[in-house]
């Protein structure tokens, strides 16, 4: 029986652990435009077929996609919009994890008349966070969330105490975003960055926790009175990037210095960029907190910490990120029953088989997720 073609477009760190893990089953095929990154999956994994190219080659992409049974976009967020469409153009199930800025349910329409069964934010967090979620609320109805997630180094050194396990663009882009939330039943827009509060983890320590635009399509698909995410870092580190944004490093309006026009942001990423690279030698870890209030009553708390792969060179982020995508594609490919159009993690945890299938499969990566019963807030 022939295997399941599956292509994945990018394969940096996240990309990489999808395309070594969905290689051990299936017949993967890696797209990307840098030759390191395809040389260095060739050295893990001969059997995956590179293919060094650009997503803008539509000839390139047309075979590609004509091949594949499905498709995993991990590219930079600023790339992912379009990517996502030229594969729904294809009619393809595809699993998604570049968390572009651009609402997905504006191709609704277009995966609907072209056949395609779409999966997106199908990461860590958007992604398993919200799974957490829609598993609940299948259970009985919630009046708050809220969700605490961070990938952090474990060495931490001066200024930032970061390094970015993802492109850090798009971590500037968490940084830079307006935050959407409901409170109460009401949608607010806050700055990003703010809200400033500390977090005991155990285990970990004192972290501190600020709004980022993380819930995405929690805001369309649910109902739930309060939804609230915060990034986690270690203290101090709001603080610097609080002063770069005063500062206008984060600015899209050019400047001109020496009679050159500058744009600063693109500065600032240059920089930070070489600032924030992890090596491969560099660990890190995954910090998850998911608080659930039922109307009930009821307090329950998902608790995610997870290490980084240093045998294998998966940074954490990589495996929470990377792991949760395998899963949902696995799934996809296994049977499930879904019809062509845009599905978020919240609408699929309903699925009992779903929650458990994708439990089952992070656990055998050694990916623990803790559900445990507090005491009612006051």
């Amino acid at each position: 029986m022939t295997q399941p073609h599956i292509l994945i477009l990018g394969v940096g760190r996240v990309g990489r652990a999808i395309a070594l893990d969905l290689a051990s089953t299936y017949d993967v095929t890696a797209l990307d435009r840098s030759a390191e990154a395809l040389e260095s999956l060739t050295r893990e994994a001969p059997h995956i077929r590179t293919v060094q190219g650009h997503l803008n080659d539509s000839a390139l992409l047309n075979k590609l996609l004509s091949e594949a049974d499905l498709v995993i976009t991990a590219v930079p967020g600023n790339m992912g919009y379009r990517a996502l469409e030229r594969v729904i153009q294809a009619g393809k199930k595809v699993v998604d994890i570049s968390f572009f800025p651009e609402d997905p349910y504006t191709l609704e329409e277009l995966a609907r008349e072209k056949g395609a069964t779409v999966i997106v934010d199908a990461g860590v967090a958007p992604g398993l966070s919200n799974f957490l979620l829609g598993y609940e609320l299948a259970q009985k109805p919630v009046e708050s969330f809220v969700c605490y997630v961070g990938g952090l180094p474990v060495e931490r050194s001066w200024p930032f105490q970061y390094k970015a396990p993802f492109s850090p663009a798009d971590v500037m882009e968490e940084y830079t975003r307006p935050v959407r939330q409901r409170i109460g039943g009401v949608l607010l827009t806050k700055a990003p960055l703010s809200d400033l509060e500390l977090i005991n983890i155990p285990g970990i320590g004192v972290l501190e926790g600020f709004n980022t635009d993380g819930l995405r399509t929690l805001l369309r698909n649910t109902t739930v009175p309060t939804l609230i995410e915060k990034t986690l870092r270690y203290p101090g580190h709001a603080e610097y990037i609080q002063v770069l944004a005063h500062t206008g490093f984060f600015s899209t309006a050019p400047i001109t210095i020496s009679g050159q026009a500058v744009v600063p942001r693109e500065m600032t990423a240059a920089l930070l960029s070489k600032a924030w690279e992890m090596s491969p030698e560099d660990e890190d870890l995954t910090v998850m907190v998911v608080r659930i209030q039922h109307v009930s009553g009821d307090l329950v708390q998902y608790t995610l910490i997870d290490r980084a792969d240093t045998t294998r060179r998966i940074s954490s982020m990589a495996r929470t990120t990377g792991y949760t995508c395998t899963a949902l594609a696995k799934w996809l490919l296994e049977g499930a029953t879904l019809q062509p159009g845009i599905h978020a993690p919240e609408e699929l945890a309903g699925d009992e088989a779903c929650f458990a299938y994708v439990m089952h499969h992070l656990a055998t990566h050694g990916i623990q997720i803790t559900r445990q019963t507090l005491q009612p807030l006051p």
